[in-house]
């Protein structure tokens, strides 16, 4: 265990976001808006302990040694685009969050659901089925291009749920033991609630059951050839007896809004101006007074960069 990772275990609810965008739309477009506009509205709201959102690229059916009977490539006309991460100290942070702001501006935060997306799925984690088992990356908050790969590995369920969830978890832990692996997280997702959806107020366009995932790894590694190495021979019969479907979506980048409890720089600012004033190395940008005046109270302590 690291101490990034016991930062990030401090929270005990998660809900974690994922879809794609209506086809009309340019990718090129949709990309920097929900990084620079739609992301710094949510990072300010209350109850939050950690938000990180993911680009995500068409999933890499070639990452890992083939195993019979998993689906690795998935289809190309239901590959994620996005994934969202937010997490919640426990149930009180995650109703502050449900309540923030009042109805009238959280209407305008949703509404980039349904100017944005064709299918989306929240999918709530509960306590320790979400774990960060290694992370040795250095790179707290990540912010920007990736510095080293990063694959968000999904995964879908053959029979058992215990069966499918032990065996997640066993391969889990077998990657944050495997040299060149820098980075583990593992989440064991609850069945997604559309009523739960609704009475929150979001726009329902979740995705048919057989499109849903039941768990995911946020993996990094220190270059491509490592992940060869994570499905050996001889877990593979067993893997395949429990999961019908491993699919890793490259993520080109990682951005994070909320550490701790309080926007980053990024989550006060947006991105594209965190790259300007890193690029410049103009640190009294950061300054927290400066900030405390721009964004008011919420800017406290809100200076990650």
């Amino acid at each position: 265990m690291s101490v990034l990772a016991d930062i990030e275990n401090e929270a005990g609810l998660a809900r974690v976001t994922c879809g794609w965008r209506l086809p009309h739309l340019s990718l090129d477009f949709v990309r920097p808006y929900w990084r620079d506009a739609h992301s710094p509205a949510i990072a300010r709201r209350d109850g939050i302990y950690e938000y990180r959102h993911y680009p995500l690229d068409p999933i890499r059916g070639d990452l890992f040694t083939p195993v019979s009977g998993i689906d690795f490539a998935g289809r190309p006309g239901e590959q994620l685009q996005w994934l969202s991460d937010v997490r919640y100290a426990d149930e009180a942070g995650m109703n502050a969050f449900g309540a923030d702001p009042d109805p009238t501006v959280r209407a305008q935060i949703l509404a980039d659901i349904e100017m944005i997306v064709d299918k989306s799925t929240t999918y709530k984690v509960i306590g320790a089925n979400a774990r960060t088992l290694v992370d040795t990356t250095g790179d707290a908050p990540p912010l920007g291009p990736a510095r080293t790969p990063i694959f968000q590995v999904f995964f879908r369920q053959r029979g058992d749920e215990a069966a499918f969830r032990e065996s997640v978890s066993a391969l889990a832990e077998l990657w944050a033991a495997t040299e060149g692996v820098l980075r583990v997280r593992r989440s064991l997702f609850e069945t997604p609630d559309m009523e739960a959806e609704r009475a929150a107020g979001y726009p329902v366009k979740t995705h048919p059951l057989e499109m849903q995932y039941q768990a995911w790894i946020d993996l990094v590694v220190a270059d491509e050839p490592v992940a060869r190495r994570l499905i050996p021979p001889a877990i593979a019969p067993r893997l395949a007896q429990d999961v019908s479907a491993i699919h890793a979506y490259p993520a080109p980048a990682a951005y994070t809004f909320n550490y701790r409890g309080k926007p980053t720089l990024a989550g006060l600012r947006g991105y594209a101006a965190c790259e300007a004033i890193r690029n410049m190395g103009a640190e009294h940008q950061k300054d927290p007074g400066l900030l405390e005046w721009m964004y008011g109270p919420v800017a406290q302590g809100g200076t990650a960069a």
